[in-house]
């Protein structure tokens, strides 16, 4: 909120930049975010994540804990939790260098 305050993209699905990614609605503000970084993890549900997400207690469950980087400072911090048993993470970028 210290970057957003007060900005078009203070809340990410309102407004002209509504549904952009990260990326596009920082650069509207003049941050030019470089990287990102995630963490994949699964554990057992809380029981509220449990009751949100319609499993049962304990299930397990993903968590994705995706940060945005614009140099060394933290843009956007988000933590994405989903059932286990119908989830499937894929991963896949460019290989090498020109």
């Amino acid at each position: 909120m210290s970057l957003t305050k007060g900005t078009p993209i203070a809340v990410p699905e309102g407004g002209q930049h509504a549904g952009l990614g990260v990326t596009h609605r920082m650069a509207a503000i003049g941050i030019q975010v470089d990287t990102w970084d995630e963490e994949v993890w699964a554990r057992p549900a809380a029981r509220e994540e449990a009751r949100t997400l319609g499993i049962s207690a304990g299930s397990i469950v993903m968590v994705v804990e995706r940060s945005y980087f614009a140099g060394e400072l933290v843009v956007e911090v988000a933590a994405i939790i989903l059932p286990a048993e119908s989830t499937k993470l894929v991963y896949n970028g460019p290989v090498g260098g020109s």
